[in-house]
């Protein structure tokens, strides 16, 4: 009884839902379909079921108790009960088509090609929705995990990673386990019969599936060796799927699926829930045992009267008698009362337990072969009951010859003389498989305990007509609070139903118990011993037997999780998860219900874009732990300069966003601003670090400024890099003139990325001279733009360039065309010239520069590497990346020589001098070009010329324009000299004319 009970109970609890069809006469149906149709659909849907009279269905032949196709071609099962309810709503008939393939993957297939109106019982997969429209769920159950009972109870999913598991071919899960567990080797079967017996055969570890189909095939195909071993977290919503064409169609499915009531439902279900299917034990044989055994006790009783009436009958009855023995399982025995040896056993006890027949009429070989677990019980009843004269039965194990154990059903009947038993006659039966069959049902119904105790977010509670508790599993003493100990007999009303619930849950049970008004499923929030609510669904079965009348059992699937992701998600849709401000998408809700509310009311709304000035240097000096405190703080920071009502946002990055709204004064949004560097600018304590950063402000105005989000955004951003352009922490309002500025800007980096296709770029040389001989010895290579429109200051192009990435394609270019015309003039004036080439910092952060193989493009012209020298600034010291000095170094290990250029300016030490092996500095233009005998300028040049050449360095002096100044570093020892005083930059003919010809100044 109870293994009919766990079956019913298990497929409610795996069911988010009790969903079952209900059945209405056809006839009624017929009579009031206009009626339905009139107030339910519209005269468009009316219309289409009209002209489409007959529809098309896709089934699985074989998903019981779903659906399937029955002995006789019948379309049968839970959602076949649905289907003819949709065709008495509809008016229409619906024909399921069983001609599309055998296998459910095949029918998928055919779904796909568009061969049906609609399908009957499926899960919602992205893949299904490409060419399916699905209506809500109506039927639920969930997968779950089937194994060999000899391997225990796996749990999850997770224990099977690298093993086999077999999964009907078309199931949902099996997409879903490819995905999650990609180590699982999943094999796809035609049926679910084959996947189950693949597991039974011992070619899979674990079946995964729905468990209410699952449970009913092992039952009709009599698969004895496996049990329910885990739980998955996929669910089976089963919907109706209409292909995806039919967009009339699926409105109409969805009205009529909504209009099924509870009662329908309800009905339906009584239909389905008395659903018996063999077990699947081989009873018939023990049972045909029996009365064959009872019928030999009749035929011996027989025999005995006939041998009373004549030695030739007696003869006869025996050799009858024996042959009929020898075909049964049954062992005839016959034993002295009083020493309880075997006087008589039927010769099919040697085959049936492996003993001789003179084996068995030996001393105490009963006793001595019973299991020795059992001898005392079995031999002390059997005395027991032969004493009070009794006939009884008994079971108990016996030691088969070769040793094995067996279970015998041993029926005793006594032969009574003078009120004193004498002879004891009786039947053996082997019931080792029936043995077999009721611990297997012991042990399937163990795990199904086990399994709904295991459960970690499924509560499930068991109580009687009274509402006290039989039941309660271990979730439920979790999720509620209290123990098994503190429910047992209490009433379920008073523990977890809150009061304001109380009277209609107590209605409810009552209107299920007497009338069988099933209680629907719903989301409820329930109470926790500590009182507080806890968030569930909450779906019921019904219970009954002779014995124990009527029990209900609730199933909570806790949706505490849920609902915690759910808020979570919904909160990182709006907000930044590291500072908790809102995020962009929140900002563009609140500036477009702003500027709707500027329109009715005249409003100005002000626009703040603020961002860290060198928060860079924090996350690449102290990591981006730190990094993320600062933001944090500023954040708070941010929030505290403005109003409860205005918007502090975070648009990414060390950038956020102020909305302020109702902006009458101006004054007060440069109070805020001021307010905002104020606080900005203080120190910022990160751990055991102490931080100093400022803000850049931009400020814009709605709708002064602009119209829309997108140039409110973009004025603002104009307006904060014009802050930064003016030094930093500060703040300034958007112009008109930025926006000029920007298309300028704009189209000067088009042009630019033109000028490098058309050749527009050229390569200058200005001579640098050695002081001591007055000689040429080196050059500078500067690039020069050669616009249509005049020639273009490398001050404008160059920083452009910087900015966008576009200086590495640049700079690459540079420097083969230096090393292409220094290898020219070479061979052309066997001259010693060496070139500098300068190079930007963003080079040498760019992955396809300063390779090994990028040296053998650019030296391919066999140039000599000693002619060629790199410049950097001190700001490329800087930089903390590995890379840098790696690439640094690189040069020096293929000969090219480097130069730090502009020295004195930026903020170099001597340890970085030493660290990157510079081979040349250049004294800075500033400092040259006040250079006079009485200068501190001159003194700053001779300390570093001395310290310089301390270091193994040569020094180049740039800017030099007059005599005096070139005299002046001649005295204070200073190499290399390089100015206007000499030339200014030539292009390369006009160079190797001035300074490379025979006749030149060299």
């Amino acid at each position: 009884m109870f293994a009919s009970r766990s079956l019913v109970l298990f497929l409610a609890l795996l069911g988010s839902s009790v969903l079952f069809p209900f059945l209405i006469d056809s006839a009624r149906a017929s009579q009031e379909l206009s009626v339905w149709r009139d107030q339910n659909l519209t005269a468009q849907q009316i219309a289409w079921l009209e002209q489409h009279p007959v529809l098309k269905l896709g089934v699985d032949r074989s998903f019981s108790p779903y659906e399937w196709i029955d002995e006789s071609g019948h379309y049968t099962g839970m959602a076949a009960d649905y289907i003819r309810l949709l065709e008495q709503r509809l008016g229409v008939e619906i024909v399921p088509l069983v001609d599309t393939g055998q296998s459910w993957s095949e029918v998928l297939k055919a779904a796909k090609g568009g061969a049906f109106h609609l399908m009957s019982c499926l899960v919602k997969t992205p893949e299904r929705e490409d060419f399916l429209l699905f209506s809500d769920p109506y039927l639920s159950s969930a997968a779950v995990i089937i194994s060999k009972q000899s391997q225990g109870y796996l749990g999850t999913l997770d224990i099977l990673k690298g093993r086999t598991v077999a999964i009907h071919k078309g199931h949902f899960t099996s997409e879903l386990v490819k995905r999650d567990y990609p180590s699982i080797d999943i094999v796809n079967t035609p049926s679910l019969q084959q996947a189950l017996e693949l597991v039974s055969n011992g070619r899979a570890d674990a079946f995964v599936g729905d468990a209410n189909a699952a449970s009913l095939v092992m039952k009709k195909a009599g698969i004895l060796n496996l049990a329910f071993s885990g739980h998955t977290d996929y669910q089976s919503d089963f919907r109706i799927g209409v292909y995806k064409e039919y967009t009339e169609l699926a409105g109409i499915i969805a009205t009529a699926m909504a209009s099924i009531s509870e009662a329908e439902r309800n009905a339906i279900y009584q239909r389905w829930q008395g659903l018996e299917l063999p077990d699947g034990v081989p009873l018939e044989k023990i049972v045909i045992g029996v009365v064959l055994g009872l019928a030999l006790l009749a035929v011996f009783a027989y025999w005995n009267y006939r041998l009373r009436k004549s030695e030739a009958a007696q003869r006869l009855s025996q050799q009858r008698f024996k042959n009929l023995v020898e075909t049964t399982d049954a062992m005839v025995w016959e034993a002295d009362v009083e020493t309880e040896n075997f006087t008589y056993i039927s010769e099919n006890a040697v085959r049936i337990l492996g003993y001789s027949v003179e084996e068995w009429l030996q001393p105490n070989f009963w006793h001595r072969n019973i299991h020795p677990e059992d001898r005392d019980r079995a031999v002390g009843y059997c005395r027991t009951q032969t004493s009070k004269l009794l006939d009884h039965e008994f079971e108990y194990r016996f030691v088969h010859a070769d040793g094995q154990m067996l279970w015998i059903r041993d029926m005793v009947n006594l032969v009574v003389e003078d009120g004193r038993p004498v002879v004891m006659r009786g039947l053996m039966l082997d019931i080792t498989e029936k043995k077999k069959a009721e611990m297997l049902i012991l042990e399937s119904e163990h795990r199904f305990r086990e399994l709904i105790d295991s459960l970690p977010a499924i509560a499930v509670q068991g109580y009687d007509e009274q509402l006290q508790v039989t039941y309660w599993n271990d979730a439920s003493e979790r999720l509620y609070g209290f123990s098994q100990d503190e429910v047992f007999g209490k009433k379920l009303s008073e523990l977890i139903i809150p009061t304001t619930m109380r009277e209609d849950v107590i209605r409810a049970h009552r209107a299920w118990v007497d009338n069988g008004q099933a209680i629907p499923a719903a989301e409820l929030e329930l109470q926790h011993k500590d009182g507080s609510l806890v968030p569930v669904y909450s779906s019921h079965v019904l219970l009954g037997s002779e014995a124990t009348g009527k029990e209900m059992y609730c199933i909570d699937i806790s949706l505490i999780e849920q609902k915690k992701a759910h808020a979570e998600l919904k909160h990182l849709a709006h907000f930044d998860p590291l500072t908790q401000l809102p995020n962009r998408r929140t900002f563009s809700d609140r500036l477009d219900q702003m500027m709707k509310r500027s329109g009715r009311d005249g409003g100005r709304i002000a626009v703040m874009m603020i961002d860290l000035d060198h928060f860079k240097e924090v996350n690449d000096t102290l990591g981006h732990a730190y990094g993320d405190l600062l933001l944090q703080d500023a954040a708070k920071r941010l929030a505290g300069c403005v109003r409860e009502t205005d918007t502090v946002a975070r648009l990414g990055g060390d950038e956020f966003l102020l909305l302020l709204d109702n902006v009458a004064d101006i004054a007060a949004i440069e109070r805020i601003a001021k307010n905002i560097l104020r606080q900005m600018s203080e120190p910022y304590s990160l751990l055991d670090h102490r931080s100093y950063v400022t803000a850049s402000i931009g400020i814009t105005f709605y709708p002064d400024d602009a119209n829309s989000e997108e140039v409110l955004l973009k004025n603002a951003d104009q307006a904060m890099y014009a802050a930064k352009g003016k030094g930093r922490n500060r703040f300034h309002y958007f112009t008109p003139e930025m926006e000029v500025l920007a298309q300028t800007r704009r189209r000067t980096l088009e042009q630019l990325r033109e000028a490098i296709q058309r050749q527009q770029l050229e390569v200058y040389y200005q001579p640098i001279i050695d002081l001591s001989c007055g000689g040429i010895r080196k050059a500078e290579a500067l690039l020069r733009w050669n616009h249509p429109d005049g020639q273009i200051s490398p001050l404008q192009f160059i920083p452009l360039a910087e900015e966008t990435g576009l200086i590495v394609e640049i700079g690459n270019w540079v420097f083969t065309e230096v090393a292409r015309q220094s290898e020219a003039w070479a061979r052309t004036y066997q001259v010693e010239l060496q070139v500098s080439v300068n190079t930007s910092p963003a080079q040498y952060l760019d992955d396809h520069c300063c390779k090994p193989e990028w040296f053998e493009d650019i030296l391919a012209q066999g140039l000599d590497p000693a002619r060629l020298c790199v410049e950097i600034t001190e700001g490329l010291l800087m930089e903390p990346d590995q890379t840098i000095l790696q690439k640094l170094l690189m040069f020096r290990d293929n000969g090219v020589e480097v130069s730090l250029d502009d020295f004195g300016t930026g903020y170099s030490s001597l340890a970085y001098l030493k660290q990157f092996d510079i081979d040349y500095l250049k004294i800075d233009k500033s400092f040259v070009s006040n250079l006079s005998p009485t200068s501190h300028d001159r003194v700053l040049c001779q300390a570093i010329i001395a310290m310089a050449h301390t270091l193994g360095i040569k020094v180049i002096a740039e800017g030099v324009e007059t005599e005096q100044q070139q005299q002046l570093l001649r005295q204070i020892d200073c190499d290399f000299a390089q100015g206007y005083f000499y030339s200014r930059p030539l292009p390369a003919d006009q160079f190797a004319a001035t300074w490379l010809e025979p006749d030149s100044k060299v």
